[in-house]
């Protein structure tokens, strides 16, 4: 008998399960195990030898310390099994917490997500899975590796095919700033009183200035001219940097004007590449909070003094 080389899932959720995962998962031509409740997660993971995907649909329930409890003993239950991948869907009230305890390279993050997220998700997840299994499995190097990546060609080509059928037609779901409300709510500064010297450093009104005329831009025209989660979040750290004051994960999203799960993506990219940084909380264990790094502050630092040098203005300094 062939062996049965579909991606493995396993589906656990609070709601009714829409858009039906399991039936999605099915079109992509994953082999679904099961669908189960948070609680009963943990032991039907200990009872599982391998699985490829676990998706936590966490949309409208987790709410309360027992859910987050059952969470993250079946996370830890989750990491036993090699080369699994997870997938999370859940509400923007949930981003702190979920990003403190769920984040990692494994982990695709999706907050408030449009059905073409989920199903993409599904399928590049289960294909990096079932990837990395049969890389473990073999030496062979040179051609082999080659008509093994021709291979994965192929089936991304596929399961693009799948998707674009499955949700073709949908649009992207919006950003989760309100329309009336700009990301960045600091306070009003007033006019400069004197003379900003070239090489001074920058203060936090500024750069909070700054923020502030970007997003005037989208008054004027489109906003989605100026998508640039990576400046926006930059500059937002930095503001906060210079103020001695500490950045939320759901605070930073806020700041980069882009879909939540648009925001969490280039938040681990940057964390990655140790632009950002992230530090617990201290008093909350299931919180974090996102810093710059010196050297990326340094490097605004520099980059503000330059701005001035060249005859370029900032904002207003802070009073």
């Amino acid at each position: 008998m062939a062996e049965d080389s579909r991606a493995t899932v396993l589906i656990c959720g609070f709601s009714a399960l829409q858009p039906d995962l399991s039936s999605l998962a099915h079109a992509l031509g994953q082999r679904v195990f099961s669908q189960v409740t948070l609680d009963e997660l943990p032991k039907r993971l200990v009872q599982t030898a391998a699985l490829d995907v676990l998706v936590l649909d966490l949309r409208g329930g987790l709410t309360n310390a027992r859910a987050q409890d059952a969470l993250i003993r079946a996370n830890d239950e989750r990491k036993e099994l090699p080369f699994c991948r997870l997938v999370v869907l859940f509400d923007i009230e949930a981003i702190d917490f979920v990003f403190a305890e769920l984040n990692g390279p494994e982990c695709t993050l999706l907050c408030q997500p449009a059905l073409p997220d989920i199903v993409t998700a599904l399928a590049v997840s289960g294909l990096e899975a079932r990837e990395n299994h049969k890389a473990s499995l073999s030496d062979v190097t040179g051609d082999a590796d080659s008509s093994r990546l021709d291979k994965l060609s192929e089936e991304v080509r596929r399961l693009a095919a799948t998707i674009e059928r499955l949700v073709g037609g949908e649009a992207r779901s919006p950003s989760f700033v309100n329309e009336n409300e700009r990301p960045y709510r600091g306070p009003a500064v007033e006019q400069p009183k004197g003379k900003v010297e070239a090489g001074s450093p920058p203060d936090h009104g500024e750069i909070r200035a700054l923020i502030r005329i970007r997003r005037l831009r989208e008054r004027f025209l489109p906003e989605d001219l100026f998508a640039d989660p990576a400046w926006d979040m930059l500059l937002d750290l930095f503001a906060a940097r210079l103020a001695g004051e500490r950045v939320s994960v759901s605070s930073l999203c806020i700041a980069a004007a882009v879909p939540p799960s648009t925001a969490l993506r280039w938040i681990g990219q940057l964390t990655d590449r140790g632009i950002f940084q992230r530090v617990d909380d201290p008093v909350d264990g299931r919180r974090a909070f996102i810093e710059l790094s010196d050297k990326a502050a340094q490097a605004l630092s520099a980059w503000a003094q330059a701005v001035r040098a060249s005859g370029g203005v900032l904002g207003p300094k802070a009073s």
